[in-house]
């Protein structure tokens, strides 16, 4: 029994061995291991639909690494910041929905090579996509001119996703957290749930005025919120609400009775700030609610 124990664990560190993570200062340590080691798990993963979406391309002021590049795109908003449509297409371009899927783009830098990218495999395991991706040159010559590598796609969004891990041929793997992730967001909905929630306070300004309100949102376990809002120069007006706060598949970030109109975005675990309707920051620091 001795032996078998000895071989099975020489088997998984040989495994694990050949897989090598890129370079991440944006992802925990912690993270880099864990994903690392679930890839010798993907047999038991559940595959995500995917398919091309045609008759989009990458805007040229979209900055690219001489390296492979990866974008996930969660908002519509997002998608046409760093997207066109082809005006041959338009007619026939499909917009994806954002409500259950994500959009995925893989791209190199516009080169006189043309390189094929293509999608071996996407699946999800502990909340974590892994896109199994590889790239090949068609013809080894030079083209005379620059064409652009770029193979952008729609996935199946899955209820939670905390990273996105591209995999390439020889198994090296580039982690990029989701959404508006960052290292001290929730790692998951334990820790969210007991370590995010709590009274939140602070003021917001008040748009095209010089006044400000107070604020203060109690963000509850069970999932419900009390909301209070003081107008301190329109002799102390409030306005109070609750209900259900839901967060987003990121776990970075969350909103209130579904009202775009209040979302949040967690800084860490004391620290939260309000996001546009679109999930975009607004102003660092302005419109902050502080533990």
């Amino acid at each position: 029994m001795k032996k078998v124990v000895i071989l099975s664990v020489f088997f998984l560190c040989t495994i694990t061995s050949c897989v090598s993570i890129r370079k991440q200062e944006s992802v925990p340590q912690k993270v880099l291991q864990e994903v690392q080691s679930n890839v010798i798990n993907l047999e038991q993963a559940e595959d995500l639909p995917f398919s091309a979406l045609n008759g989009y391309f990458l805007k040229s002021n979209v900055k690219l690494s001489p390296e492979i590049n990866f974008f996930t795109i969660g908002t519509l908003n997002k998608l046409k910041k760093i997207t066109g449509i082809t005006k041959a297409m338009s007619d026939s371009v499909v917009t994806p929905n954002f409500n259950d899927e994500i959009v995925i783009i893989i791209a190199m830098k516009p080169s006189k090579n043309f390189n094929i990218i293509s999608i071996k495999r996407i699946c999800t395991l502990n909340n974590d996509i892994y896109i199994d991706y590889e790239v090949s040159q068609k013809e080894a010559v030079d083209l005379g001119y620059f064409v652009s590598n770029v193979y952008i796609f729609k996935v199946q969004k899955p209820k939670i996703i905390i990273n996105a891990c591209f995999i390439d041929a020889n198994k090296e793997i580039t982690v990029l957290p989701f959404g508006n992730r960052n290292v001290k967001s929730p790692i998951d909905i334990s820790d969210m749930l007991k370590n995010y929630t709590g009274v939140y306070k602070g003021t917001f300004p008040i748009s095209n005025t010089e006044n400000i309100m107070s604020v203060e949102l109690n963000l509850k376990s069970d999932y419900t919120f009390y909301l209070k809002q003081t107008y301190l120069s329109l002799n102390g007006k409030t306005f109070e609400s609750s209900g259900k706060w839901y967060p987003n598949s990121d776990l970075a970030s969350f909103v209130l009775n579904n009202n775009k109109n209040f979302s949040f975005y967690f800084t860490d675990r004391n620290t939260i700030e309000k996001l546009s309707d679109n999930d975009e920051k607004i102003n660092p620091g302005m419109y902050t609610l502080k533990k």
